[in-house]
């Protein structure tokens, strides 16, 4: 049912105190004789009317199914009128059933900026519509410079410029999608962008989009004012999606200020980014450094381990000899004697006697207590210089090629 007739010298509009034509509702409503009403749409004669809710329409005196007017919902109504209350609230004009140029297109709502300089075509959308006819819709009115405002009661995944709203008996909210930009400043120690750096510098703060809902008579405002605009937000900006919207919501509602504040916090990444890149290669640089020096050490145990093997596989038999002649008895050896430096153990009648070639670092001075009561053998005067540094004085190690020494 419209919204909108032509009648009493120019088109009346139902949602406005004087209808627009500088009249009283009650001169047209249950009067006699009845005021001469026409459809703005089809022609065909309308007589007015109010709901149950007290909003007031017009409706044919006879069925129409023709009429492009035909079949509004009781909520298609209510919302249009909310919509032209809301531009109006907001200082801008609305016209309602407002037709374009050659009719290519008849705007539910169109708001017009008091200089004139902008249009907003606010369309009620409560039925189902393809997203293709969305966009070709949405394309007529920008090639008459008309921006557009769909309005469903649905999540979409249209790319138009559109809304999802909650009709209820005393209010109408819109649900999504908007977007509200918080910009978070970590402590730099545990900033995510600078853990690998010793010492982080300040963090240039992080995009935290969320989703908000606002009255229908605010977004409307917003959207009149400019401070709502309709953008895909920046490429890795990450937003928690709410049910009410959709997972297929892409495009967002938000404040232009919000996106300044957003490529203002992206700079200042990029920025601090650039500044510590030196410090990264340098920090690259002593990683790689620390990392040969790593596998030159290792390299060079490895080398100790298989000379210190050498030694003492050299070394054991002989010493082996040795206590058999000594003790009487076959001995028998303990490798990698951890008590005794990791030097071979040679054990005689049950007790060690011998250490063969005992690590010299080592050398503790528990482990040197236990050295005294056996003879350590070791392969070189070098060899026997480093192990007595460890040991008590009065420590026995013999260089097998050279004798015993005290």
């Amino acid at each position: 049912m419209p919204l909108v007739a032509l009648g009493l010298g120019g088109l009346i509009d139902a949602t406005r105190a004087d209808l627009g034509v500088g009249v009283a509702w009650e001169s047209i409503y249950r009067v006699r004789p009845r005021v001469a009403l026409n459809c703005d749409a089809c022609g065909e004669s309308m007589h007015a009317k109010v709901s149950t809710l007290g909003l007031r329409f017009f409706a044919h005196d006879a069925a129409r199914p023709d009429c492009p007017l035909t079949g509004e919902t009781a909520n298609h109504r209510l919302l249009k009128s909310a919509i032209a209350a809301a531009v109006r609230q907001a200082g801008w004009i609305a016209a309602l059933e407002a037709k374009g140029p050659q009719s290519r297109w008849r705007a539910d709502v169109l708001a017009t900026s008091p200089d004139g300089a902008r249009r907003v075509a606010w369309e009620a959308q409560l039925a189902r519509q393809h997203d293709d006819d969305t966009l070709s819709r949405t394309e007529r009115y920008a090639g008459d410079g008309v921006e557009v405002v769909w309005v469903f009661d649905r999540p979409t995944g249209s790319a138009a410029p559109a809304v999802t709203v909650q009709i209820e008996q005393t209010s109408i909210h819109v649900a999504g999608p908007l977007a509200r930009l918080h910009i978070e400043r970590c402590d730099p120690r545990s900033c995510s962008r600078y853990l690998d750096l010793p010492v982080p510098p300040p963090c240039p703060g992080h995009e935290r989009w969320e989703t908000v809902t606002f009255g229908l008579d605010a977004f409307v405002a917003f959207v009149c004012q400019a401070a709502a605009v309709w953008v895909r937000l920046p490429a890795g900006a990450t937003i928690r999606q709410s049910p009410r919207i959709g997972s297929a919501a892409r495009w967002w509602w938000t404040s232009p200020a919000y996106l300044q504040w957003a490529e203002a916090v992206r700079e200042a990444q990029r920025a601090t980014d650039a500044e510590v890149v030196g410090e990264r290669s340098a920090l690259e640089q002593a990683r790689q450094v620390a990392q040969q020096h790593r596998a030159q050490e290792a390299e060079r145990h490895a080398r100790r381990i298989a000379a210190l093997m050498s030694r003492q596989d050299r070394l054991t038999p002989l010493v082996i000899q040795r206590v058999a002649a000594e003790a009487g008895t076959r001995p028998w050896h303990l490798p990698a004697d951890f008590e005794h430096a990791m030097g071979v153990s040679v054990i005689a009648n049950h007790r060690v006697v011998a250490v063969v070639c005992p690590i010299a670092s080592r050398i503790t001075g528990e482990v040197a207590d236990r050295l005294l009561s056996v003879t350590v053998y070791v392969a070189s005067e070098r060899e026997r210089r480093a192990v007595a540094a460890g040991c008590h004085s009065e420590q026995r190690i013999v260089v097998p090629t050279t004798g015993d020494s005290p």
